[in-house]
């Protein structure tokens, strides 16, 4: 595979995604992305308030945004948020790729 991410993190909210993520990345001697980070940055306030202020369709479709720019771009380990995958448009970005999915349970958390 030429370039994209070595590795796409997916689960649920608070499965670990960026603890695993920054501990992969470590390991492999790679960078570490995280596309809510991304989304943050970009829009400087924090996704709860985008919910409340916008709407989760309005969310998603910058978090689809956010996905694709980050699958060009970024070649080492990628944690999406923990919806990402709800969205049809975000799955599709995700085909044919090295995807990994998290989970935990509470007696683990």
């Amino acid at each position: 595979m030429t370039g994209g991410p070595l590795v796409v993190l997916v689960g649920p909210m608070g499965s670990g995604k960026s603890t695993v993520g920054g501990l992969l990345a470590d390991r492999l001697g790679v960078p570490y992305r995280d596309t809510d980070a991304d989304i943050v940055a970009a829009q400087g306030r924090e996704i709860s308030d985008i919910f409340v202020d916008e709407g989760e369709p309005y969310f998603r479709e910058l978090e689809r945004e956010a996905v694709a720019a980050a699958l060009a771009g970024h070649t080492g380990v990628l944690a999406l948020g923990g919806g990402a995958v709800l969205d049809e448009g975000t799955r599709a970005l995700l085909t044919g790729l090295p995807v990994v999915y998290l989970s935990m349970d509470v007696e683990e958390a």
